[in-house]
């Protein structure tokens, strides 16, 4: 009679956990979207996701055939290179990063009396960074100095650029382990 009970019971368990997999599949398939709007395009994702958290780590979350197009819209997007103040260099920045993916703040540069914010984001799931490099002017207004991308090490956790300094008017961009990866001559 006990194990006719325990089977009873397993039984209503399993089937209670197969209904709410099933209920959760069948709310992704009628309220998820495997597309997101980025600058203009719709952008096909690998999946639908219902939440954003889901989507945002999540590997792989889009479509393979859509990689090599995001890296091209986000490579391709123009700033500045004039801003008028920090706030209208932050918001043409964030119209690049891709939702989901990292954006951060490097290290500022302050030599020679002049002053560089540097900025970088990644580019989705190709082991790239775009890196943007603005020297703050009198007034309060900013200068794209730099615009590039670098290439990260795929077995590594580390930004490609480490250290940047101004040296003879040029930003010289240094990897984790001290060797210039770049030079770039910036007007004074």
């Amino acid at each position: 009679m006990r194990f006719r009970k325990l089977i009873v019971v397993l039984g209503v368990l399993l089937v209670s956990a197969g209904a709410v997999v099933l209920g959760h599949r069948a709310y992704v398939e009628a309220f998820g979207s495997d597309e997101m709007d980025y600058r203009g395009e719709r952008i096909r994702l690998s999946k639908k996701y219902v939440d954003y958290d889901d989507y945002k780590n999540d590997p792989t979350n889009l479509a393979a055939s859509e990689i090599p197009r995001v890296e091209k819209l986000m490579t391709d997007a123009k700033v500045g290179p004039d801003f008028a103040d920090w706030h209208d260099a932050a918001h043409q920045l964030s119209n690049i990063k891709f939702p989901g993916y990292g954006m951060a703040s490097g290290e500022n540069v302050v030599a020679a009396g002049r002053e560089f914010a540097v900025r970088f984001m990644e580019i989705p799931q190709v082991a790239k960074e775009r890196y943007f490099v603005l020297e703050k002017l009198p007034g309060g207004t900013f200068h794209l100095a730099d615009d590039f991308v670098a290439q990260r090490d795929l077995g590594s956790a580390f930004a490609p650029i480490s250290s940047i300094h101004l040296v003879d008017n040029k930003l010289v961009y240094a990897d984790r382990n001290g060797r210039v990866v770049r030079e770039t001559p910036v007007a004074r």
